[in-house]
This record gives C-alpha cells, sequence and structure tokens, in this order.
C-alpha cells in the first residue's frame, strides 16, 4: 500500500473515505439484542438459503470445513496442492479457509482456488491486514484494510465467494483476561475504533471489486458478543452514538474445547448461538473449532457433543451454515498457533483424530 506524500491528497481521501463509510451507516439501536427484534432476526436467519458451491455440473454444500495457511509456509509449503486436495476430499470436508494478508498471499489463494474447485472443494478467504492494532487510528485502518479489500475481492473475483474480513479483532481490543466481553465498557475505545475502521474499509473494498461476495464479520469468541453488539449498533466503548455500522452476511464465531458448552457458556450458562441468532439474524458460520493441544481425548472431543456432534443437531434451530475445523497440520515446529491438526508438521503422517472426525462426516452428511 503506498504512503501519501502531500498534504492536500491525504485530506482529499480522507474525506472521501469518510463519505464512503457513511454509506454502510444505518440507524442503529442502543438494544442491539431487544427482544422486540428477535422474532424478525428468527425468522430472517431460518429463510437464508442453503449454501452450495460449484462441483462439476452440479453443486455441494458447505458445512464441513478446515482451515490452512498456505502464506505460513512449513507443512503447507512443502505439501503441494494436489497432496492437501486430497487429503481434505479423503477427510470429507469441501471448503478450506485460508488467510489473504497481501497481494502475494491473495494469488496464492487464487492459484489454489483453482486446483481445488476442480475436484469439488471451495475456499473460504480470512483476508485480515497485517497488525491493524499497531496503525495510528480508524482513517489509517480503514486505508489499509480497503486496499488490502480491493485487491482481495479482485484477485479472487470468480473463484471465492466467501470472505471473513478480519480475525479475532476483540483479542486486541478487550480490557483484560478478566473481561467476559459481553459489554461494550469491556473494550479500549481507541482499539475498538481501529478494528471498526478496517473492517469498514475491507468490506467496502471487497464488495466493490466484487459486488456478489459474502461477507463474514470478523469472527469473535467466548461471550464476546459485546463488541458485535456496538458494531450492530453503531455505537463504541466510551457511549458515543452514531457511527458507521458494518453491513454483513454472515455472522462467524470460534470454539474451543477450554471454552466448555457453547450452549452453556461460563457462570450465566449462555446460550451463544442462541445470543448470535437473535441478536443480529443472520447465519451463522463456526469457522474455528478445535481441541487444545494439551486436551486427553481430542478425537472424542472433536466428535463430542461440545463439537460436531453438537453442531450437527443444533445446525437447523441456529441456521449453523459451516463448521471449520482448526487446522489440517501442525504449525508449532514453524512458529505457528501450535500442534492443533489432524495431520503432523510433515504434511503426511495422520494423526488418530483423522480418522475419527472423517468417519462422523460419512455418518452425518450435511446439506
Amino acid at each position: 500500500m503506498s504512503m501519501r506524500t502531500l498534504v492536500a491528497a491525504v485530506s482529499l481521501f480522507g474525506a472521501l473515505c469518510c463519505a464512503s463509510v457513511l454509506i454502510y451507516a444505518r440507524s442503529g439501536t442502543s438494544d442491539a439484542y431487544s427482544s422486540k427484534h428477535s422474532a424478525t432476526h428468527k425468522a430472517d436467519a431460518a429463510s437464508s438459503a442453503t449454501p452450495r458451491i460449484a462441483c462439476g455440473n452440479g453443486s455441494t454444500g458447505v458445512f464441513y470445513g478446515i482451515a490452512g495457511h498456505l502464506e505460513h509456509h512449513g507443512a503447507y509449503g512443502t505439501s503441494d496442492y494436489d497432496l492437501q486436495i486430497s487429503q481434505l476430499r479423503d477427510l470429507g470436508v469441501t471448503m478450506y479457509a485460508q488467510d489473504v494478508s497481501s497481494e502475494r498471499s491473495a494469488h496464492m489463494v487464487a492459484d489454489f482456488a483453482r486446483a481445488a474447485a476442480k475436484q469439488c472443494i471451495g475456499v473460504l478467504a480470512l483476508v485480515t491486514p497485517f497488525e491493524p492494532e499497531k496503525r495510528a487510528n480508524e482513517q489509517e485502518t480503514f486505508e489499509r484494510g480497503y486496499a488490502l479489500g480491493k485487491t482481495a475481492g479482485s484477485v479472487l473475483k470468480g473463484l471465492v465467494t466467501y470472505y471473513q474480513v478480519g480475525n479475532e479483532y476483540d483479542n486486541w481490543s478487550i480490557l483484560g483476561s478478566d473481561r467476559s466481553g459481553e459489554h461494550p465498557q469491556d473494550y479500549d475505545n481507541a482499539m475498538f475504533m481501529k478494528a471498526r475502521g478496517s473492517i469498514l474499509g475491507l468490506i467496502k473494498g471487497i464488495r466493490e471489486t466484487n459486488p456478489d461476495a459474502k461477507i463474514l464479520l470478523t469472527s469473535f469468541s467466548w461471550l464476546h458478543y459485546g463488541f458485535t453488539d456496538m458494531l450492530y449498533a453503531g455505537t463504541q466503548p466510551d457511549g458515543s452514538r452514531g457511527h458507521p455500522i458494518p453491513q454483513w452476511d454472515i455472522t462467524a464465531w470460534h470454539w474451543y474445547s477450554n471454552m466448555g458448552s457453547i450452549t452453556a457458556a461460563g457462570d450465566k450458562k449462555v446460550n451463544v448461538l442462541e445470543r448470535l441468532r437473535d441478536s443480529y439474524g443472520k447465519p451463522i458460520w463456526i469457522t474455528e473449532y478445535g481441541v487444545r493441544p494439551t486436551h486427553a481425548d481430542p478425537g472424542g472431543y472433536l466428535i463430542g457433543k461440545d463439537a460436531l456432534k453438537g453442531f450437527v443437531s443444533l445446525a437447523k434451530t441456529y441456521n449453523i451454515q459451516n463448521v471449520t475445523l482448526y487446522e489440517l497440520y501442525d504449525d508449532q515446529r514453524f512458529g505457528g498457533d501450535g500442534n492443533y491438526g489432524v495431520i503432523h508438521d510433515d504434511g503426511k503422517t495422520r494423526k488418530s483424530r483423522f480418522n475419527t472426525v472423517r468417519d462422523f462426516i460419512k455418518a452425518n452428511p450435511m446439506p
């Protein structure tokens, strides 16, 4: 992304950006999850068509997916696309979530998507600028998000339909681990504004270059819907109102083994899925679910009531359209998040959980 050196150019661009952001604003509400909206939201969510991707002369569903990191190298760099695609097909998934943080990674994902489409595998693009939390302000994160969004939308047009804008922005905006994330005051105001700018910029850039794109809001986790409530209502942690509101198509969420039940979370036993459905009225995609590396029975967890078994049984009630397992390969040795993979970091040796998940998917086909 180029730097603007002329003051006049910066001022003009800023004015245009601000005007553009406002296009996405709508009148908010101070109570984004008021009961008076619930019936409408439930109806909207229930009426959403089951998503499909092209498969030969027909189509296939997108319910089961898995995440990978082509741009992170490691096993993803040493395993060619044909091998990865064959592993995805054997596992039984039809969606492969991939990071897009630059023009280079966008082209990498595009190349993979071309090859994968021939084998009935689709791609979910996780479009996330590099370290937005370190930028100066909301204007800068908007500009950087807009530039990356335009690049991703243009390079991936015709290849990728689903775009998640950002990843876990809640985790660097929350004030501390002692905060539940349920309330606006749980978040740092300046950080929230930076996150919002990035989200608005990404959405604008993607939709300008790819109008048919489906937008997944930045994925959050745990009870961090306080963040989403503010985006939905046009508010922010300092209590001010009337701010631009992102328009998204699908609500994304993350859930891991240490979080317990997604329908009875925390001390208050919150039904997170119900909260998301009734608050925002969008289909839900679990764009990361996984088991922590220290778990005693990883395979059992992944197909149990708090993961796949539960998601399948609850899919119709809460309009869960996709569940994406984290992840294909272990990557701790290469500086990644840890050994969450269903395959070891050689890219070939399968863990027992691979077969466990594969057998579950075979026994539980989803539309």
